[in-house]
């Protein structure tokens, strides 16, 4: 085939495909980042506003800049097979903004029945449910997160949060691991329960400092322990010289060790007050 026709083909292809896509809009986008139905990068592709294509962990090196941001398009079904990257804008800086409000207030929570005197066959199934989700070969089930959530926001609203004398250790558990993936919102309202609890000895310190910088980092706060990262680099910590002291109050190794596992370094002279 000729040299000349050989792009001139490509681009009739390309613009062939560009017309059965469609652009989703900022509502579309930012109902299905909140309900979770976004597909893997993997199974989309991922091209240049040139029409190039980008690797996975291409876009990822882009994501880290901040400088770059992709338009969804969907195919005739309504289903995500694209996103085109390009430069961001400040309108697109005004979405972002809309969206993490979104995700922090998450889908809708119904108050269900509980049982308060059934709590331990409760808590037993949802620590089921979730963690089945999580070790098995399936795909994590945003429906199944949900569920759970309902039930754990309705059990603490209307039996309160249990001891270890009620319930043991894997259904306390399932309080703490439901809330970990729920919106902040959710771990900000019960956080203050939670803290009791550690200080009572039911729930470890380390599982509330993890859920404590999350909630902190979707507020725009800077975190406490320095559990949490963001595109590959260390959230904002707050007084970053004393982290150290406030992680070996809770039984946590240093900040430096943690994060060699995720190959970020972290030299910050450590003091004590």
């Amino acid at each position: 085939m000729s040299r000349i026709l050989l792009p001139v083909l490509l681009f009739i292809l390309v613009g062939c495909q560009e017309r059965q896509l469609q652009k989703i809009t900022e509502k579309d986008l930012i109902d299905r980042m909140v309900n979770q139905e976004i597909p893997e990068l993997s199974e989309i592709s991922i091209l240049t506003e040139d029409g190039d294509i980008i690797s996975v962990d291409s876009l990822r090196t882009l994501e880290k800049s901040k400088a770059y941001f992709g338009d969804f398009y969907v195919n005739k079904k309504n289903e995500i097979v694209q996103i085109v990257i390009r430069e961001k804008t400040g309108e697109d800086e005004k979405l972002i903004h809309r969206l993490n409000q979104k995700l922090n207030e998450g889908p809708e929570v119904k108050t269900v029945n509980i049982d308060c005197n059934n709590k331990v066959n409760l808590l037993q199934r949802v620590f089921d449910r979730d963690q089945e989700m999580r070790r098995g070969k399936s795909q994590i089930d945003p429906k199944i997160d949900h569920e759970n959530l309902e039930i754990i926001v309705s059990f603490l609203e209307k039996c309160g949060m249990p001891t270890l004398a009620e319930v043991d250790d894997v259904q306390m558990a399932a309080i703490w691991a439901v809330l970990q993936h729920a919106p902040a919102k959710y771990q900000s309202k019960y956080l203050p329960q939670l803290e009791k609890s550690a200080t009572k000895g039911d729930i470890k310190w380390s599982v509330i400092a993890l859920m404590k910088d999350r909630a902190l980092m979707y507020e725009g706060k800077p975190q406490v322990y320095g559990s949490q990262i963001n595109n590959g680099e260390l959230y904002q910590l707050f007084e970053p010289e004393y982290v150290d002291q406030r992680r070996q109050e809770i039984g946590m190794e240093s900040l430096k060790t943690y994060l060699l596992r995720f190959h970020i370094e972290f030299n910050v002279e450590q003091k004590r007050k």
